[in-house]
Parts: structure tokens; C-alpha cells; sequence
């Protein structure tokens, strides 16, 4: 986790990825920490970790769709953006009607299917590449603290 340095990212961008990275980082010590308590006492920490990830996908949408640190030589943001980014925020909605494990699967699939619009070309071209290098470091640690909660989850009360 490296936050690249130069004039790339504003100052006010550069804060807010050092406090995302905090709050990945306090996700993935729930999900280390998930593994600790036997059987339903993993469901506390798994809890908390899928209310943090959910979190942090409505306050990275809520980043894309005001364009808070949009490149200044951008073009107009493509029509459909709010559309596209819905259809992660209503899966990571509908996860809170699922046990701990499905929760935490179904919000992987949210974290991965924003992952997947960053990833688009179009709005590839909108952010800072320091932005889209830091998102993809938290993107890849945020799925394995959710893939470790879904296995820790799953296999409370298994005998090893």
C-alpha cells in the first residue's frame, strides 16, 4: 500500500485515500480478527466488517458521482454513471436481507462489480491514475477480508 507521491492528486484526495486506507485496514483486521471467536461469537466481527464495506461502497459512489477530484482536462461524465453505479449500491442493499456468509458473498460481488465500472474505459479516462492505483490496492484487500469473513462465517461450529 503505497500512495503515490508528486502532484498527481490534490490535497484533499491524498487525505481522503489515506483515511480509506484506514478504514480498509480496520476491515481487513475484522476480517483477521473473525477467525478468533468460536462458533457465534464470529458473527459480531462479521457484522461489523460488512456494515464497513457498505459503507465504503456508498461513499465511493457518492465520490464518483460528484466528481470531487475528476482529471481538470476530463470530458463531460458519461450519461449512465448513476445507473451503473445503482446496480452495485442496490446489491450491497439487498445483502442485509441474507445470513452473515450470503452477506458477505454478495457484498464481494458489489465490491467486485464497482471494481468492474472503474475498470470501464470511459471513466478510466475522469481520475487521477494515483486514485485508480489506490482504489485498486483497497479493492483487493477489501475481497480478501469479505472472502475470509464468508469462510470464517460458513464454517462456525465446524469441528477441524
Amino acid at each position: 500500500m503505497r500512495l503515490e507521491s508528486g502532484t498527481q492528486l490534490p490535497a484533499r484526495a491524498a487525505r481522503l485515500l489515506r483515511v480509506h486506507y484506514l478504514f480498509v485496514l480496520a476491515v481487513v483486521v475484522l476480517g483477521v480478527l473473525v477467525w478468533v471467536p468460536e462458533a457465534e461469537g464470529r458473527l459480531l466481527p462479521a457484522r461489523w466488517a460488512c456494515l464497513m464495506v457498505s459503507l465504503y461502497l456508498w461513499q465511493v459512489a457518492g465520490i464518483y458521482l460528484a466528481g470531487l477530484f475528476r482529471q481538470d482536462d476530463a470530458p463531460r461524465p458519461v450519461a449512465g454513471l448513476g445507473l451503473a453505479l445503482s446496480m452495485p449500491l442496490t446489491v450491497s442493499l439487498l445483502a442485509w436481507l441474507l445470513p452473515e456468509a450470503g452477506r458477505a458473498a454478495v457484498l464481494l460481488i458489489a465490491l467486485i462489480w464497482l471494481a468492474l465500472i472503474e475498470h470501464l474505459p470511459s471513466q478510466r479516462t475522469y481520475w487521477p491514475a494515483a486514485w485508480l492505483q489506490s482504489r485498486r490496492q483497497q479493492t483487493q484487500l477489501l475481497a480478501v477480508a469479505l472472502a475470509s469473513v464468508a469462510v470464517a462465517v460458513w464454517s462456525a461450529g465446524q469441528m477441524y
